[in-house]
């Protein structure tokens, strides 16, 4: 019933109809509208006013003009540096689509890893940016945040737009730049983790929310962040394992859903294999064969704990007996969320460059979507 009352809530409220009929055909967007708070049964209706065109410091100085007039779907396969599958396609259909309707998007993005789901919630964000609105992305731990950082960069930079990284280990300085480029709208795509709800972070125009791995913040955690926008902004949820709660929500409405069930090109299906602790010299025997032939593998960790201090530990241990007694004849690298950006960044480019042949990591680690290793990679947890 709680569920049923929320989805009625959202169908009352007034979002962000997004120009995305006139962003498909390459035409500049009309006036930028902004959602003033109005009255209510429900307590959360919102009134739209214009307010003028797109603010321009969403984009770097010249950069708006620049790229305004460039179909959507033209300028999204400039950026990508990959062709997106059909599912794809259909998802980010199913997403602008919501995203061009009055009233807020609250939609489930499912797909496995590696189906390209970072790739999807891209579009969307470059959707919201260019109509003149932020976008903000969620990660439950500062390395997912970091690397979606990185792939992020990669992909709006050539636009001109600037995305900030909110973490809770910055130091001052940069705590101070990020939080002041996302307050003054200079940065038009923002990432952190639980950073992002904190009361001193202020965007000038938050319009769609990202979460990733939904199922590891709690409603509260969600809701806080979505409440920083100056309207009701739209929210994309994106996890590879839907629990119970999640698949509730879907099955009351409260979530629309959207599958993405094919794979990339050259990507063969992930085969899981379970093996008991008496069988892990087999295991490893099976690993060395797979780096001996050319490709790569990584070791995950996953001990059962939310500390960061103790997975970095367990990591750690098995790493360095890897490192020095069974693979002590490959190159065996080492990722966990206790380890400083610079050398976080320097293993996982090692990696992707095929320099690190094992790679040790905590469940906090995820590869992103690379044409190089997506047909070698293989994984053993």
């Amino acid at each position: 019933l709680a569920l049923a009352m929320s989805r009625a809530d959202t169908a009352h409220e007034l979002g962000i109809p997004f120009p995305i009929s006139s962003l498909l055909m390459g035409e500049k967007p009309p006036p930028l509208m902004v959602n003033e708070p109005g009255p209510s049964p429900l307590g959360r209706q919102r009134a739209l006013t214009t307010v003028g065109g797109p603010p321009a410091t969403l984009f770097q100085e010249g950069a708006a003009e620049k790229h305004h007039h460039i179909p959507l779907w033209d300028q999204v396969h400039a950026i990508l540096p990959f062709e997106l599958t059909g599912a794809q396609r259909r998802v980010i259909d199913e997403i602008w689509a919501d995203m061009a309707r009055s009233h807020p998007m609250n939609r489930l993005v499912q797909g496995d890893v590696g189906s390209g789901k970072t790739a999807v919630a891209a579009c969307a964000m470059l959707a919201a940016v260019r109509s003149g609105y932020q976008a903000a992305l969620m990660a439950p731990t500062e390395i997912l945040a970091e690397q979606h950082a990185v792939s992020l960069r990669r992909i709006f930079s050539p636009l001109g737009i600037d995305v900030a990284l909110h973490l809770g280990k910055l130091k001052v300085r940069e705590r101070e730049r990020a939080r002041h480029h996302t307050a003054t709208g200079a940065a038009g795509v923002v990432v952190g983790t639980h950073a992002l709800i904190e009361d001193e972070v202020e965007f000038r125009n938050l319009g769609l929310v990202v979460v990733d791995e939904q199922h590891r913040f709690g409603v509260l955690q969600r809701a806080a962040l979505r409440d920083k926008g100056a309207s009701v902004p739209d929210v994309l949820v994106m996890t590879a394992t839907p629990i119970p709660r999640t698949l509730t929500m879907t099955v009351f409405g409260e979530l629309d859903t959207s599958i993405i069930d094919e794979l990339p090109p050259g990507r063969r299906p992930i085969k899981t294999h379970a093996k008991p602790q008496r069988d892990r010299e087999s295991v490893y025997a099976a690993v060395r064969k797979i780096v001996e032939e050319g490709r790569q593998a990584y070791i995950v960790c996953p001990l059962v704990s939310e500390s960061e201090t103790m997975l970095a530990q367990a990591a750690e241990e098995i790493y360095e007996r890897l490192r020095l007694d069974t693979f002590s004849d490959f190159s065996v690298g080492l990722l966990h969320g206790k380890m400083k950006a610079i050398d976080k960044e320097t293993v996982m480019e090692a990696f992707r460059q095929g320099s690190v042949n094992i790679l040790v990591a905590t469940n906090m680690f995820t590869l992103p979507r690379s044409e190089e290793h997506t047909s070698e990679l293989q994984s053993l947890t």
